[in-house]
């Protein structure tokens, strides 16, 4: 790994997927949505990072994993429909005054449910990545 900028990456992903965690057992599901969209943005960057790229100050995590997948000549064995889910998800949990605005409206539990395990998912497929990387 390149030093230690990706594991840092890693880290806040590690810690905004135990807020989620948190949250979900609080009933607090909008936030959920946050930290789990979070989580994978951040493991994307980790990607990057390990890979000696720059990281983008987005988002989107479509465009993220284009980015990885491009300069890693490789496709992550991640679902795409839990990566628009996420980016559909953060958008209702970061703007509470767009609630509604989205098909989903305001995050429930099934949303944060699914967006925990979703993130959850998508991150460890990203560490192993970065593990194969670093091999």
């Amino acid at each position: 790994m390149t030093g230690s900028i990706a594991e840092t990456w890693l880290q806040h992903a590690r810690d905004d997927l135990k807020s989620a965690e948190v949250l979900l057992e609080a009933k607090i599901y909008a936030m959920v949505c946050f930290h789990a969209q979070q989580a994978v943005e951040k493991g994307l960057k980790a990607l990057l990072a390990a890979a000696s790229l720059p990281i983008p100050r987005i988002h989107n995590l479509i465009r993220l994993r284009r980015m990885v997948e491009d300069s890693l000549d490789d496709q992550l064995q991640i679902d795409q429909e839990a990566l628009m889910f996420l980016n559909d998800i953060y958008l209702d949990s970061r703007y509470p005054t767009d609630f509604g605005v989205l098909p989903a409206g305001i995050p429930d539990s099934k949303d944060a449910k699914r967006a925990y395990y979703d993130a959850l998912g998508i991150f460890r497929v990203i560490e192993l990545t970065i593990e194969t990387m670093t091999k």
